[in-house]
């Protein structure tokens, strides 16, 4: 199975992921890492407005689904799998071509995802409700090489809000997630 994820800024993507690596024996691949990697080789700090840029500026040349591509390759088609850090359609498209793909779309209320952003206290996260919102709203274009993360959202076969900030509550909605797509495999 390949569990592609996305959603909104401090949804739980990555908790997600974490739980699916930590108790289901997943590997994670992030298209972020694939960024991160790039940056590194330039010798550029990997803050989130060098990932944005660079992840830009490698889908307008090399077309929007090149990070997903990038992962793929490394992926093992025998073993279970999750991707994160999915932020255009285009990506999901090239995961698609795997049978077994499955794209979950996680999220939560802005106010929720806002307090959990600020209990985390990340360099370079916005100071107030409003900057939080801004940057949300920068993140999501409706066309070209850049972000489009409402349009990729909307792609998702399943939409899981995670609205709880208490852990086992979470992972018992995972485990009851990943228990009805087996029983029933989208495609």
């Amino acid at each position: 199975m390949l569990i592609g994820l996305t959603g909104s800024y401090c949804s739980g993507k990555d908790t997600f992921a974490e739980y699916l690596v930590k108790k289901k024996n997943f590997q994670h691949f992030s298209l972020s890492d694939e960024l991160r990697k790039v940056l590194r080789s330039r010798n550029i700090d990997t803050s989130r407005e060098n990932l944005i840029r660079i992840g830009t500026e490698l889908r307008s040349k090399e077309g929007n689904g090149v990070l997903a591509k990038l992962v793929l390759a490394h992926v093992n088609e025998n073993k279970n799998c999750v991707v994160t850090s999915i932020r255009h359609p285009a990506e999901v498209e090239a995961l698609k071509s795997r049978k077994d793909f499955v794209f979950i779309n996680v999220d939560a209320p802005s106010v929720v995802r806002f307090e959990r952003m600020e209990k985390r206290k990340r360099p370079g996260d916005p100071q107030n409700f409003n900057e939080f919102l801004d940057m949300e709203k920068r993140e999501s274009q409706d066309h070209g090489p850049g972000q489009q993360l409402k349009k990729t959202m909307a792609l998702a076969d399943i939409h899981f809000i995670n609205d709880t900030n208490n852990l086992e509550q979470f992972h018992s909605k995972i485990d009851a997630l990943l228990e009805k797509i087996r029983e029933k495999p989208l495609r």
